[in-house]
């Protein structure tokens, strides 16, 4: 589907057109063959908008043709094995602003109804912006990431098996987010490098260099929750290898002081003369020396703290 959208500095709101004009913004997704071959006949490449459709690619910035394109990924929500974050190309032509993704991002109708510094013609500010806004979703994000491990960590040694794979879905989601956000940061360091071929107005460089030092701190963020998630996993191992190690020492102390009863009972169950096997006071004998060894053993493990 395209969408046609088009502010200048002297509208007061954006407008939706019937056909592009020059300083329209493009807001193309779930693309059909008769919607490629539209943006084709409008200048942009077949093969990148062809990359474009394609769910798992990369971002990267390229310049064809005299147009520039910005391959970004913003994040979504998803089912557990499933990405992350999704991809959106950002293409900028002599008249058009373009944007491409799978599915209708709902961040991007915030820039189409109610953003007033959006402007469709001032196309390299709209790109840094739509950029800043993803940076904005990932920070969202990663705070939301973060209280739910705070809470994990408040009783890790309670976490439960579900608790465990959530944590783990949590650090594949981390994952997915730096390996969206380093080739962000380092496409748009790339394209700050093609001065002879993008230009930047001061407005532009200074939100451009704003949004680089936003994009490194989310992705440390990331990586720091992450190390959080692994620390959470680790205490929850060595506690319960503590708790285990406990219960293995409390059982081998039971079954050795059971062992001495075991014994006396097997010695003097044998059908063969044995010491105070005839006397009156036999049984009680037996068990009053069986009970001791008992105890003695039994006080024995509890000062080496086995029971």
């Amino acid at each position: 589907m395209l969408v046609y959208l088009y502010k200048s500095l002297k509208d007061n709101k954006i407008r939706k057109l019937k056909s592009p004009k020059k300083g329209a913004w493009i807001f193309a997704y779930e693309l059909s063959s008769e919607d490629l071959k539209t943006l084709e006949e409008l200048g942009f490449d077949e093969d990148i908008l062809e990359d474009a459709t394609d769910y798992f690619e990369v971002p990267r910035f390229e310049y064809f043709d005299n147009i520039l394109y910005l391959f970004t990924r913003y994040p979504v929500e998803a089912k557990s094995g499933e990405l992350s974050t999704a991809p959106l190309m950002i293409a900028i032509s002599n008249d058009f602003l373009l944007t491409v993704s799978h599915k209708k991002p709902e961040f991007l109708d915030d820039f189409a109804h109610s953003r007033a510094e959006f402007v469709t013609t001032q196309k390299m500010k709209a790109l840094l912006l739509i950029v800043d806004k993803i940076v904005h979703l990932y920070d969202r994000s990663l705070m939301k990431i973060r209280k739910k491990l705070i809470r994990f960590f408040g009783k890790v040694e309670n976490v439960s098996e579900s608790d465990l794979k959530e944590i783990l879905s949590i650090e594949s989601k981390l994952a997915d987010y730096i390996s969206a956000l380093v080739p962000t940061f380092n496409a748009l360091t790339e394209m700050i490098g093609k001065k002879r071929v993008v230009t930047l107005h001061k407005d532009d460089v200074e939100i451009l260099e704003d949004l680089l030092q936003d994009i490194s701190q989310s992705t440390d963020t990331a990586r720091n929750i992450i190390k959080t998630a692994n620390n959470i996993r680790s205490a929850h191992e060595v506690i319960l290898g503590h708790q285990l190690n406990a219960t293995m020492k409390t059982l081998t102390a039971l079954t050795i002081i059971f062992t001495v009863p075991t014994i006396m009972t097997g010695l003097f169950g044998m059908n063969t003369w044995l010491p105070f096997s005839e006397g009156p006071s036999s049984f009680w004998a037996v068990i009053l020396i069986t009970t001791s060894i008992a105890l003695v053993i039994a006080k024995f493990f509890m000062k080496k703290n086995w029971l």
